[in-house]
């Protein structure tokens, strides 16, 4: 009776702690579903100013209180003009099951079982102690009384594993109830009130283009920056070398800083270098427009060269400056290995600026690493020799292409593997290979789940930080450095 007792005390616990919470959050998320058809009935137009207004949102006060933070964010963001965070950032299925305790609950279920298994031998072993052999009539009526009390002590683990069975299924069926009512929610939220990131980014892409292609009409008779130029027109394409090679004499060409995180807390650990063309007249140039010809003609060599200086001068800059700096990775293309001893020309830089090579690391392009192989492996092993990290970036997911290699990591561009079973066969390849795997393009929280959960540590893409001028990197740092 007392493990019995007990037993139901569990049940009690679980279902306090377990699914009367998952029941209320269901009923929150139910709750958020009429929320959001009320602000429609509100303000369809200006449907954040609605949905500020509908108070509460969820009627459930830890839900709320997520909410809350999540709508103070996106106000934040909209201010800034940056893409708005998904609420699935907030709100998910982690955040449920922190709050409904349900890495404990889910082991009440094996402990009923366990409570009814421990009741029977308790019962066995207290049974085969009272036994007496005084003589043959206190025998058999101590055996008699044996018999009895085996039979209730085994009535625990009958117990024990009706109750266990009972709560496990009760429990799965209010714990996938409420995944339905989260995921009803979130994709009512994205469709009717805020678009994912992903379709932020498409929209903000297509826009970005849109602006494009009427800046360039207007200007088309007196640019030579003009999208509608085809290859057949050479004159075309030397007007557009011009503007290059007037854009890096007037200091147009620059470095942007992606960074890079630990994936675990989102804490950047180093940033890369991104060509950035700030032209007077049409503003930020996508490298699409004018990258196929400074490549063509090779003069990508000399603008990635230029970056290096800027971003050694940037970082002596601020060790002069009493910054510490987080290393800054070089990108180096196909045109590079085979125009210049890449190496060579870093490690001058290095010593012009007097850098530690802890200061930078080197991106190969995978592309350029399989077409350069030689170059790229000479390129590689002496870096390596001298301390500086190698990367090799923009990896499509085919592995083998890249033969065996010595750098620190291949980063996975993730734009370039669409199914989640691809890309667990290329973690599963890495792991088997003994390749440290990194990501880069991670633009949603799936994304940055799915990489997690396949053992990904490291990581750059527009869902951790977008990509910063020199100053704002510099400022974060600052920012860092003073919180020690």
């Amino acid at each position: 009776m007392a493990v019995v007792a007990f037993m139901t005390v569990a049940v009690a616990l679980g279902h306090f702690f377990g699914i009367i919470p998952i029941l209320s959050l269901g009923q929150g998320f139910k709750n958020g579903q009429e929320s959001i058809e009320h602000a429609k009935e509100i303000n369809a137009e200006y449907i954040w100013t609605a949905v500020e207004s509908v108070k509460p949102f969820l009627s459930q006060k830890t839900l709320d209180e997520v909410f809350d933070t999540y709508t103070d964010n996106v106000q934040e963001q909209r201010e800034k003009g940056v893409i708005i965070s998904n609420i699935e950032d907030y709100i998910n299925e982690d955040m449920v099951a922190l709050q409904s305790w349900r890495g404990v609950v889910m082991q009440i279920a094996g402990i009923l079982t366990a409570l009814g298994i421990l009741g029977t031998f308790i019962g066995l072993v207290t049974g085969i102690s009272s036994i007496a052999f005084t003589t043959a009539e206190a025998t058999i009526e101590s055996i008699e009384t044996l018999l009895q009390g085996i039979a209730t002590a085994f009535y625990t683990s009958i117990v024990g594993v009706i109750l266990s069975i009972i709560f496990n299924i009760v429990y799965r069926m209010t714990w996938n109830i409420v995944l339905r009512e989260l995921k009803v929610f979130t994709d009512k939220f994205h469709m009717e009130i805020q678009p994912s990131a992903e379709e932020q980014i498409r929209a903000k892409q297509y826009l970005n283009t849109e602006k494009m292609i009427e800046t360039l009409n207007v200007i088309r008779t007196n640019s030579s920056l003009n999208l509608n130029r085809t290859a057949a027109d050479p004159a075309q394409e030397q007007r557009m070398m011009m503007d290059v090679i007037s854009g890096l004499r007037r200091g147009e060409f620059t470095f942007m800083l992606e960074p890079v995180c630990n994936l675990a807390d989102r804490g950047i650990v180093k940033a890369e270098s991104k060509l950035h063309w700030n032209h007077p007249v049409l503003g930020a140039v996508q490298p699409s427009v004018y990258m196929p010809i400074v490549e063509a003609d090779g003069f990508i060599a000399k603008l990635d060269q230029h970056i290096w200086d800027s971003v050694c001068s940037a970082i002596r800059e601020w060790l002069d400056g009493g910054l510490r700096p987080l290393p800054i990775v070089l990108s180096v293309r196909k045109t590079d290995l085979l125009a210049l001893d890449v190496y060579e020309t870093i490690s001058d830089m290095l010593s012009e600026y007097n850098l530690e090579p802890r200061c930078i690391g080197v991106a190969i392009d995978a592309s350029a690493y399989i077409i350069c192989h030689d170059e790229a492996i000479k390129a590689v092993t002496r870096f390596l020799q001298s301390g500086i990290k190698v990367t090799i970036t923009n990896c499509t997911g085919n592995l083998v292409n890249l033969g065996e290699t010595s750098a620190d990591e291949i980063c996975l561009n993730l734009n370039e593997i669409t199914e989640d079973s691809d890309l667990e066969s290329v973690f599963a390849q890495a792991r088997k290979a003994r390749i440290n795997l990194t990501c880069e393009n991670i633009s949603s929280a799936k994304m940055l789940a799915d990489v997690k959960r396949l053992g990904c540590s490291y990581g750059q893409g527009v869902h951790l930080y977008p990509e910063m001028t020199r100053t704002e990197f510099e400022k974060m740092m600052q920012s860092d450095d003073g919180n020690g």
